[in-house]
């Protein structure tokens, strides 16, 4: 009788142990503490129903609301959310063997199928062929020159951060959607006439290079710049 009289006032009053689930539930997120219950609460009914009486009206309506200020920030990717062991770090680690190879005149092979790539064959889906940069009938341009041109360009891209800058080599990470980082390469072969590039991504989920190298170049355009074998 007691003890049904007990249960039937338990279901009238909000539950600490609904509180502790839902407290439960919020993220560990810098700057917010999920509120602390007394130890007894859960252990002894007649504590739980003492702070379930007293969790009523405005109490459990700013609980609720306390759980509705955590920033929204903390639900998506950010530089610390991003190291957090579940989450992974979306940027990736930056690649070993970027850089030119055999001796300046081209760049790496593409690593896998979302990358684009000079240096592959020229009947593979991963291949785009190589810039030209001196316009027909005109004074040829120093490499320098066309150097400066193309880091221009490169800079103003969206996501774009350049990590290195030679007299004949650009290495620049292009951030895209979710904090994926592809990395861009550009090598002015010693020919001083054409370019080589590489655009690869360091994760799985997959990048538009195409349409990445194409914008570079198109803004190129009114400059004399062109793909080699395209007028």
């Amino acid at each position: 009788g007691n003890r049904g009289q007990e249960v039937s006032m338990l279901d009238s009053v909000p539950s600490s142990r609904w509180l502790l689930l839902a407290a439960a539930a919020v993220p560990a997120v810098s700057g917010f503490s999920v509120p602390s219950l007394p130890s007894g609460a859960v252990r002894s009914p007649s504590a739980s129903l003492s702070l379930r009486m007293q969790s009523e009206g405005a109490d459990r309506r700013g609980f609720l609301a306390g759980l509705l200020a955590v920033p929204l920030a903390a639900a998506v990717p950010s530089e610390a959310s991003a190291q957090l062991p579940f989450l992974g770090d979306p940027k990736g680690e930056r690649p070993s063997g970027l850089g030119p190879a055999a001796g300046g005149r081209f760049l790496s092979l593409c690593d896998s199928e979302n990358c684009v790539s000079t240096s592959e064959d020229v009947y593979s889906k991963r291949y785009l062929p190589p810039w030209a940069y001196n316009p027909e009938g005109e004074k040829k341009k120093s490499t320098a020159t066309a150097k400066a041109e193309l880091l221009a360009v490169v800079k103003e891209q969206p996501g774009a951060k350049i990590i290195k800058d030679t007299d004949t080599y650009i290495y620049a990470e292009f951030e895209r959607e979710l904090g994926l980082v592809d990395d861009v390469e550009f090598l002015f072969s010693p020919n001083g006439e054409t370019v080589e590039y590489r655009s690869a991504a360091r994760k799985k989920k997959k990048s538009d290079h195409r349409a990445r190298i194409r914008t570079i170049r198109l803004a190129l355009a009114p400059k004399g710049w062109k793909s080699v074998g395209y007028r």
